[in-house]
Formats: structure tokens, C-alpha cells, sequence
């Protein structure tokens, strides 16, 4: 399972990547058609604004892998021991699994209730779900990764947020 998450964190990695060459391109055309042919592409800002949603809760699952959410560390800081440092870590994973959980099911009443009401978007006419849905997938792909962390630190695979290194310096 441990492979499988490797791979496709390399698969998430290299959407994101291409999703933001894409989105860089539509702008960079929508500015040349704007400044050169005083004309616009009706469709860009709509789907430029779609791909960044899609990027940034993608985006916090790579975060996530990269340790790279904004937390505050004051309370690390504040215990010395190894054990209250995987106390805490555990406390807050089992808080954010919980609140992942909660946005796959109420990302997925709202897919269903866009779904139910056919809502499409006002310049592409494209269906609002497929833009709503970046919510329960990105959250599902959270809820993965958190359980798994989690099961990290309780087997000892991993010693929390903060490494053996940044304790001892404290």
C-alpha cells in the first residue's frame, strides 16, 4: 500500500504541475488577446479560476505529505518529551482525520444536490459538479494520508511534526 501511495503522490505531483503550466498558458493567451487584439476568450477566466480550485485542494494533500502546513509549533515547543510530542501529533491527526471525514460527506450532499439541480457553470455551461467535486476528492485523499500517518506514529515509524533533532535543540 506504502508503493501505491509513493506513485501516486508522483501522479499528484505531476498533475499539479501540468495543471499550473495549463493555467499559466490560459492567462498568459487571455492577456496577449486582450493587449494585442482588444478582444477576450470568454471561457479562460472561468476555467483558469476551475484549474486553480482543483489545484489548491490537491495541492493541501501534497502539503500534507511535505509537512508543509501552517501550524503553530509553540506547543511542541513547550514539552520536552518524545512521548507528549507523539501524544499531540496523534490528538491532532485524529482531529483533522475527523474534519476530513466531515467534508467527504457533506462535499458529496452538495455534488448531489448541484447534481439534482443540473447547475452549470455562467461562461463554459459546463456542470458545476465537476468543479464542486475537487472538495470530497481532496478531502478523501487527506483522510488516506492523515490515516496513514497516523498508523506511522503509532507503530513508531514516525516521531511526529517535530524530527529527533529539532527536540533536542529545544
Amino acid at each position: 500500500m506504502r508503493n501505491c501511495l509513493k506513485k501516486f503522490n508522483k501522479i499528484e505531483e505531476i498533475v499539479l504541475v501540468s495543471s499550473l503550466v495549463i493555467n499559466v498558458a490560459i492567462v498568459f493567451m487571455q492577456v496577449i488577446m486582450r493587449y494585442f487584439f482588444n478582444t477576450s476568450l470568454a471561457w479562460s477566466e472561468e476555467l483558469s479560476r476551475y484549474i486553480f480550485i482543483w489545484q489548491v485542494w490537491l495541492g493541501s494533500s501534497i502539503a500534507y505529505v511535505d509537512n508543509q502546513h501552517i501550524r503553530v509549533d509553540l506547543i511542541f515547543s513547550i514539552f520536552k518529551s518524545k512521548k507528549v510530542h507523539k501524544i499531540l501529533h496523534l490528538i491532532i491527526n485524529i482531529i483533522w482525520l475527523t474534519f476530513n471525514v466531515f467534508l467527504v460527506y457533506v462535499g458529496i450532499k452538495l455534488l448531489k444536490s448541484m447534481s439534482a439541480r443540473n447547475a452549470l457553470s455562467s461562461g463554459m455551461r459546463l456542470p458545476l459538479v465537476y468543479v464542486y467535486s475537487a472538495l470530497p476528492v481532496s478531502s478523501f485523499i487527506l483522510v488516506f494520508r492523515i490515516f496513514f500517518d497516523t498508523i506511522d506514529t503509532i507503530t513508531g515509524k514516525k516521531e511526529g511534526i517535530i524530527n529527533n533533532e529539532e527536540i533536542e535543540e529545544i
